[in-house]
Formats: structure tokens, C-alpha cells, sequence
């Protein structure tokens, strides 16, 4: 939404709402679907029945000339000359050779986002930029074109909601980040809907039993074809209305689930409870890599869309079965230029073949990582990926939420020289929002702990939920304003 909007939004009334959203959404509608869009779907549903020949063929072909504009970035003209790279090795890349090129550190990206951007850096005025906090609350800063933007949204129709027997363009459901329903503390409905694209969006924020009847109510009015966002959200509602005997009026057709794994037992209670199946789809804001769940319940790694490695710690191939860092090499955004980009994620492939028979396509056995605590509100109400916290907020380089009690969280940043009170206050503020009166202590330190694998926990949940019963966590930092 406009940042004007975002501001008035709170205190509009729901009509004003919906008549927002719905403006919002025909300005996204616009942006999302052209002719690239059409080119694109046409082009990747081509590419579903290749040979694995045709396939290798066309990312090396893809692969080069990705590599050649990066090239034009200031960020790899200085890291590959440094690497001892020429510009004509660049032609000569495949993707068997692709380990000759340095990997991309996410804090690079984090620090220098133009920098990775071609025409010298500079920022061409149409370009779309997107901030995220991603799993592990520290602000990505993406740039993409018009073009780019329709070609994502073209590789999932044809590869997430196409194999799930759906579209993008249907009605559908989702329930995500956006906070929808403005107020921690806030009255039913729990949901807004956006005319244009025939979407009910469902707040993320107030999953609680005492409000599930009310999602229930939002679905059964829309009757969306599909349900999408936080596979945990998803999970989460399906449960409580099990437990409460409560049911759709229709069937969805299906369900796809984003941003954490989708377990074999949240796929039963999605299935039991709304009659249709839930399927997985792997990505990241970056849009430089996906993958998706065929109807033998693999996960396709669509290569044509970005290039997936699993690496050691020199960054060189693991066999499959062996757990890896997961790098990306994005071929579809056609403005920021990721190449062998350090997702912070873990993985393996697959030993075995699918019997789709896509074997051009190949299988992700396991995405590590992906998995989050869950943080309980006071009233009751579950979310995951609290989305949002450190989005945007000055002076901070790092952030982890630490759920002590119901009503009492530590937050620990890792900051520059300018943050103070003014960014604590906004830090409440936010927690406000989402969860009505609770104490939040926010304490500067030095570093974040990391799990085994190097991966940081956006969030540490000391309260036992349906999901986990806490992790042991020591080590509070200096610094704490009460």
C-alpha cells in the first residue's frame, strides 16, 4: 500500500478498508499480469514436458547471459575481477562450472542492494523495490522490473497453482503478513477483501479458538477456490476448527502452503478438515528460487527459474542425501542480478527419481531451516514469522524475539550508532499492534547466537504451543531497556 494509505488505513472504517484494499489490488492486478505474464506461462508450460537434455541446454544458454549482464553490477565487476575472472570467462559458464564463480553472502546484499543492480548502480525510476525481514528478521532490500515481476508470478501459475489445479487469477484466500486487521487487541472480522482480485485476505495475527467461527464465517462468504500463505496459519485454523467442529459450507480446491515446511501431520489436518489437499511451495522474496510440490508429493526444483546448488562448506556439490547450504542463481529478474546467492537455508536432493516422471525438474529431499517457533498472544491467538517487528527500522542490523511469558518478551538487536529510544518505542508499538498490552524489554548485543548450522532463530518461544514445548536458550545480553 502507498505509504499515505498505510498511515490512514488504521483509522478508516471497514467499508474504507475493503475500498482501499481493492484499489490497492487493481494497482497489483495491473502490475502483475500483461503480456510478459502470458509469454511466460506459455513458456514454462512448454518447458514442463522437455527432456533433461533441452533443459540443460537452456539454462546454459540462460545461465550465460544472466552472468554476462551481472557483470555490468558494480558488486561482480569488482568481486570476479578479485576472483581473477575475465569478462570472456563469463561465456564459457555453465552450470557445471558455475562453482568457479564466488558466492554471494546475504549480508552483502543486505548492505549494498544497488550495488547489484546494473546501468552502473543507479536506480532506474521504474524500478519496484521490496523490504523484507525474511526468516530471520533482518531487512532484504530487493529491486525488480515490471517484466520481472509478471515472469515470477507466470512460474508460479504454472508450476504451484497449476499443478495444484488452480490458477493465481481464481478467488482465492490468503492469509499472510500484512496487518489487514490494524489492532492487536481488534473486534471481529478478522479478515478484508480486495474486489478487484476476488481475495479475502485473513489477518495472521488473531488465530486464536475464540476467533476461529469468525474465519470460518469470512471463508464461507467468499467461498475462495484457494487458500494460500504461512503454512502454519493454515495448519492452525484447520486445527481449531477441528477441535471445535466447525466446517466450510464449500470444499477449496486446494491449498498451497508458503515460508515454513508443511509437515506429513499439517497435511492430514488440512485434508480432514477442509476436504481439499495442501500442497508445499519453497521460495524466497528474492525470487531466485523455486520449488514445488507435484502430485506424487515431490519437491520440484524449477530450475528455469533459478538455478539451485547444495553445497559444502568449500562451496562444491554434495551428493544427494547430503545436507548442504542452499545457493541460488536467480534467471528470471532481469534488473538485481543474484548469482550463486547464499540463502541461509540447508537442504539435500533426492537419491530417487519421482515417478511424475519430471526429470528435468530435480527433487529436493529435505529444506532445513524453514521452521520457526510460534509466538502466543495473551488471549490465546498463534503466529508464526512475526512479520514485521524490524521491517524498516532505523539503526537495526539484526533482530530476535524471545517469548518468556504470554505476556512478556525480550527482544535482542544488533544495531548502529542512532538507535534509542525512538526505535524501542516504535519496537512496543509494533508488539501493540499484533498483540494487544504486553511487556517487551529490548536489549542491545553484540551478536545473535546461531544454531549448529550457523542459521539464526528469529524467534525463541519459552511457552509451550500445540507445535513445540520451548528450546533452552542461554546467553541474555548487555544492554536491556526495561
Amino acid at each position: 500500500m502507498a505509504s499515505f494509505f498505510e498511515r490512514l488505513y488504521p483509522y478508516c472504517p471497514i467499508p474504507l478498508q475493503n475500498l482501499g484494499i481493492s484499489l490497492y489490488g487493481r494497482y497489483w492486478r495491473r502490475e502483475r499480469f500483461g503480456q510478459e505474464y502470458e509469454k511466460t506461462v506459455r513458456e514454462f508450460r512448454e518447458r514442463d514436458h522437455w527432456s533433461a537434455d533441452q533443459m540443460g541446454d537452456y539454462l546454459n544458454s540462460a545461465l550465460r547471459n544472466v552472468v554476462g549482464r551481472a557483470f555490468d553490477a558494480p558488486y561482480y565487476r569488482e568481486a570476479w575481477t578479485a576472483a581473477g575472472l575475465l569478462e570472456s570467462d563469463l561465456s564459457e559458464i555453465t552450470v557445471g562450472t558455475l562453482p568457479r564463480l564466488p558466492v554471494l553472502p546475504k549480508q552483502d546484499l543486505r548492505g549494498t542492494p544497488l550495488a547489484f543492480v546494473s546501468n552502473g548502480g543507479r536506480r532506474p525510476g521504474r524500478l519496484r523495490s521490496y523490504l523484507t525481514s525474511g526468516s530471520t528478521n533482518t531487512p532484504i532490500r530487493t529491486f525488480c522490473t515490471r517484466a520481472s515481476h509478471q515472469r515470477f508470478v507466470a512460474a508460479r501459475e504454472v508450476r504451484s497453482f497449476g499443478w495444484a489445479g488452480t490458477s493465481v487469477q481464481k478467488p482465492r484466500a490468503m492469509i499472510g503478513g500484512r496487518m489487514v486487521v490494524p489492532k492487536g487487541a481488534a473486534k471481529p472480522p478478522f479478515y478484508r477483501y480486495n474486489a478487484i482480485e476476488r481475495q479475502v485476505y485473513f489477518s495472521a495475527y488473531h488465530i486464536a479458538p475464540a476467533h476461529i467461527a469468525n474465519y470460518v464465517e469470512g471463508m464461507n462468504r467468499y467461498q475462495p477456490e484457494v487458500v494460500t500463505g504461512y503454512a502454519f496459519s493454515q495448519f492452525l485454523i484447520a486445527n481449531m476448527m477441528r477441535d471445535q467442529g466447525l466446517s466450510f459450507d464449500y470444499r477449496p480446491v486446494a491449498a498451497i502452503t508458503s515460508s515454513e515446511k508443511l509437515t506429513l501431520p499439517m497435511k492430514r489436518t488440512i485434508r480432514e478438515t477442509w476436504g481439499c489437499r495442501a500442497w508445499e511451495e519453497y521460495g524466497c522474496v528474492e525470487n531466485c528460487g523455486l520449488a514445488t510440490e507435484c502430485e506424487h508429493g515431490r519437491l520440484h526444483v524449477s530450475p528455469d527459474f533459478g538455478i539451485l546448488e547444495i553445497v559444502d562448506e568449500q562451496n562444491q556439490p554434495v551428493p544427494p542425501g547430503v545436507n548442504g547450504r542452499i545457493l541460488c542463481t536467480g534467471l528470471l529478474n532481469d534488473a538485481q542480478f543474484l548469482v550463486r546467492y547464499d540463502i541461509g537455508d540447508m537442504g539435500s536432493w533426492s537419491e530417487e527419481p519421482c515417478p511424475c516422471g519430471r526429470n528435468h525438474l530435480p527433487v529436493l529431499q529435505e529444506v532445513a531451516g524453514r521452521l520457526e517457533d510460534v509466538v502466543v498472544g495473551p488471549d490465546g491467538r498463534q503466529m508464526v514469522r512475526f512479520h514485521g517487528i524490524f521491517i524498516g527500522l532505523p539503526y537495526v542490523l539484526e533482530g530476535q524475539v524471545v517469548q518468556q511469558q504470554v505476556d512478556r518478551f525480550q527482544v535482542r538487536v544488533v544495531t548502529e550508532e542512532g538507535f534509542g529510544e525512538e526505535q524501542i518505542r516504535e519496537i512496543r508499538r509494533r508488539f501493540e499492534q499484533r498483540l494487544g498490552e504486553v511487556h517487551v524489554t529490548v536489549c542491545k548485543v553484540q551478536e545473535l547466537e546461531r544454531n549448529a548450522r550457523g542459521k539464526l532463530q528469529a524467534v525463541i518461544s519459552h511457552v509451550k504451543t500445540p507445535r513445540t514445548s520451548g528450546h533452552p536458550h542461554s546467553g541474555v545480553g548487555d544492554g536491556c531497556n526495561r
